[in-house]
């Protein structure tokens, strides 16, 4: 056994570079990227192609190497070319935007050390970094100290994380799907909905309040809707606000959406994952006013501070219930 083991410990060696030749694959590499943000400001935010990223299938998966230079030529042609460039100074039609650089120096340290943050006896410090920044952002929305979260890929599993433990938090039970309604609008993110299938309440009354000049929810029209579905004997349980729609950045009346919330015990979640850091300006903090009154809430920091994809928090404000939960 000990000889066999020697053997693969020989053959899987083949797989870690010298310092020579890690010293050369990442000049090349830097050059790429040095050479990417230099010309960054005329580079045009999108390149129609007919190939469309075609070309990398020229380049199948094998046990054959290929060299530096080839996979970064292809890279550049069939990934880095074609169609958004987000990082592009004329980028302005969707939300997230380039990353900023010193995360990526940052990403590169965490790949190559690879360590190990799920739990906290792998590596304390990790989650106690992810812990720090976790207590930041709740700080920033103001929950109070029994809030906490997590981080996610993206707003999408944090909005399901968010959905799933209002579920929970509520009781409710599977043989009530079917009565149980949430109050949303057609602004409301797809995800949303998505969100609502996964967890199993793909059956759930999904009541679409009317929506102001403003693109914004109409909270009187959020209430009548809650006290004709109790006459119903239905349940009302879930009440989604939207701090900047995708669509046109509309803010749903977060204060008002809260008092709402509060008198009738429904379930307060808030997708800020395009809009939440605008709280760190003055003119955000304004407009935010009421995030604090959420039960839940979703922010992405590779939209609002430019960090690399994807990065979505989800933040509750009895963070026992997403243990509960999870």
């Amino acid at each position: 056994m000990t000889d066999i083991i020697k053997q693969l410990e020989k053959e899987s060696r083949k797989l870690e570079p010298s310092a020579q030749e890690r010293n050369k694959i990442r000049k090349k590499v830097i050059a790429y990227t040095e050479n990417f943000l230099n010309e960054i400001y005329d580079r045009k935010a999108f390149i129609v192609s007919k190939q469309k990223g075609l070309g990398i299938y020229k380049s199948p998966i094998s046990e054959k190497p290929i060299e530096i230079e080839k996979a970064l030529k292809l890279v550049e042609k069939n990934v880095d070319t074609p169609n958004l460039n987000p990082a592009s100074g004329g980028h302005l039609g969707y939300i997230p935007g380039g990353g900023i650089y010193i995360s990526s120096l940052a990403d590169y340290m965490v790949d190559v050390t690879n360590r190990f943050a799920g739990i906290f006896f792998a590596n304390p410090g990790a989650v106690r970094m992810e812990n720090m920044l976790l207590r930041w952002m709740c700080d920033l929305v103001k929950y109070p100290e029994p809030a906490g979260g997590n981080l996610a890929s993206g707003g999408s599993v944090a909005n399901l994380i968010a959905i799933t433990t209002a579920r929970d938090a509520k009781k409710l039970k599977s043989k009530n799907y079917h009565k149980a309604v949430v109050y949303l609008s057609k602004h409301t993110h797809h995800c949303i909905v998505k969100a609502l299938r996964i967890a199993g309440l793909g059956d759930c009354v999904k009541r679409y309040i009317p929506l102001d000049e403003k693109f914004r929810m109409i909270p009187g029209e959020i209430e009548k809707a809650v006290k004709s579905d109790k006459k119903k004997g239905l349940l009302p349980w879930l009440v989604i606000g939207t701090a900047g729609t995708t669509d046109i950045g509309a803010i749903d009346p977060l204060i008002e959406i809260g008092k709402i919330a509060s008198k009738n015990n429904l379930w307060y979640h808030i997708d800020a994952a395009y809009g939440g850091f605008f709280i760190l300006s003055e003119t955000g903090k304004k407009k935010l006013k009421g995030m604090n009154l959420s039960d839940s809430l979703v922010i992405d920091p590779h939209k609002g501070l430019f960090l690399p994809y994807g990065l979505g928090v989800v933040l509750i404000k009895n963070v026992k219930l997403l243990a509960d939960s999870h």
